[in-house]
C-alpha cells in the first residue's frame, strides 16, 4: 500500500524538465512524440521514470535492444489520454483493483457521461489501456515490435516473451 501512496504523491507532483522532453523527442518518432505529449502529465513522468529505470535495468545486457526497450517504455501507456479519466477516478480504480479484483474487472465499463459512467470508465481504460496502446501505436506507424510489447506488458508472462518485455514489466513494476 505504501507504493501506492507514493505514486499519488508523484502523480500529484509530477514535473517534466528540459532533458526529459530532449530525451523524448530523440527517442521516439514525430507520430509517436504526439501520443507522448497526449497523455496527462503524471502519466508522462511514469513513462520517463520507467524509461530512465529500464535502462538502468539493461546496463551490461548484450541481449538487449535499447532502442527497443525505450521506445516501450516511452509508449507503452498512450492510450491513457489526457482528460480522458480524472486523476481521482484512476486512484479509485486502483485501489478497487487492489481492493476486490474481480468485482473492479466485472465494473468497468466505457463510456463517459455521468459520474458513476466516468468512473466505470476509469476502471475500464485501467484494464485496457495496453490493448489501447497497442492500437493508437499501430495507427501511428509504429514498429511492430514496439505495438506487440506494449500490447503484452500487462499479460502474464510467457517463456518466449522478448527480454525488452521482461525488463519493461518490471520497470513499469518499479515505478
Amino acid at each position: 500500500m505504501l507504493k501506492r501512496v507514493k505514486q499519488v504523491v508523484k502523480a500529484l507532483t509530477a514535473a517534466i524538465t528540459e532533458a526529459d522532453r530532449e530525451f523524448v523527442s530523440r527517442e521516439l518518432l514525430a507520430a509517436e512524440q504526439q501520443l507522448f505529449w497526449n497523455m496527462n502529465k503524471p502519466d508522462q513522468r511514469h513513462a520517463l521514470d520507467v524509461a530512465y529505470t529500464a535502462l538502468r535495468l539493461a546496463e551490461g545486457r548484450s541481449d538487449i535492444n535499447q532502442q527497443l526497450l525505450i521506445q516501450c517504455a516511452l509508449l507503452h501507456d498512450v492510450g491513457k489520454v489526457k482528460g480522458d479519466v480524472s486523476t481521482f477516478d484512476k486512484i479509485a480504480a486502483v485501489i478497487a483493483h487492489k481492493a476486490a479484483p474481480h468485482w473492479a474487472k466485472r465494473w468497468a465499463k466505457a463510456g463517459r457521461g455521468s459520474r458513476v459512467a466516468n468512473l466505470r470508465h476509469a476502471f475500464h481504460t485501467y484494464f485496457h489501456h495496453a490493448e489501447r496502446s497497442a492500437e493508437f501505436l499501430q495507427q501511428s506507424g509504429s514498429n511492430a515490435a514496439v505495438v506487440a510489447i506494449v500490447r503484452r506488458h500487462h499479460q502474464a508472462e510467457l517463456p518466449e516473451d522478448p527480454p525488452e518485455l521482461t525488463l519493461l514489466r518490471t520497470a513499469d513494476d518499479l515505478n
